[in-house]
């Protein structure tokens, strides 16, 4: 059974997406104080979590990125910021996908039903050998991108682009690829996702000096070539 760590603290809310996820036989866990989630999260070991991001104290981009720095556990932010900016800022700070109130019970449990499939089941990623090209080291087993003595931690989004990328390379892998490798239905996903992923797969790249980078090629895709090439 999968375990929900649901960080909601309108508890109307909070408890409709307990009562419809329970009848998919997801185990939930709810948070009742917003203080100590770090400690929660550790204790509950969920497989998703499901993040608002109006919380007491801090907001929930603040514990997203705690959350990113020990796991890579999907996270889903749900939020009534409707703005293209906050889905940005959600997604920079680690979560994996953006829901804006109110949603279709639907798509909610389409979102969550993908991504667990992506991450532990059946289109999880099953090659643990790593790939390097030029000073770059993608290892799935860690979930991590190395480049002259330097690493960085990658979320799920990233590792299953990076891995696509690192596969194709020097070839373009067209965006529609993308798009329904890592997402089980294009219909469900915010039009700008992708490229926001992309933009933060880049930065990361840059961070440990790999001589690789992304390269958009217009209506078409993108392409993982050596710098300076």
């Amino acid at each position: 059974m999968y375990k929900i760590y649901i960080i909601e603290d309108d508890a109307n809310i909070a408890s409709l997406i307990v009562e419809h996820l329970t009848k998919y036989q997801y185990e939930c866990h709810t948070d009742q104080q917003f203080t100590h989630i770090i400690e929660e999260f550790n204790t509950i070991q969920p497989h998703l979590v499901i993040m608002d991001i109006n919380l007491p104290t801090y907001d929930g981009y603040f514990w997203s990125r705690k959350i990113r720095q020990l796991s890579t556990c999907p996270i889903i932010i749900v939020s009534a910021r409707v703005n293209d900016i906050d889905q940005v800022y959600g997604i920079e700070n680690g979560a994996d996908d953006f829901i804006t109130k109110p949603f279709s019970l639907d798509v909610f449990i389409a979102k969550i039903n993908g991504l667990l499939r992506r991450t532990y089941g059946e289109y999880a990623l099953t090659e643990s050998s790593s790939i390097t090209i030029a000073n770059t080291t993608l290892n799935p087993d860690t979930v991590r991108l190395q480049a002259e003595g330097n690493e960085s931690l990658l979320t799920l989004k990233e590792m299953q682009l990076s891995k696509l990328l690192f596969e194709a390379f020097p070839n373009v892998v067209p965006r529609q690829k993308l798009l329904s490798a890592i997402w089980d239905d294009e219909t469900f996903v915010e039009e700008n996702t992708l490229s926001v992923n992309i933009g933060r797969l880049r930065r990361k790249m840059e961070a440990i000096h790999s001589k690789l980078e992304i390269k958009t090629i217009r209506g078409l895709g993108y392409q993982l070539v050596e710098a300076g090439r």
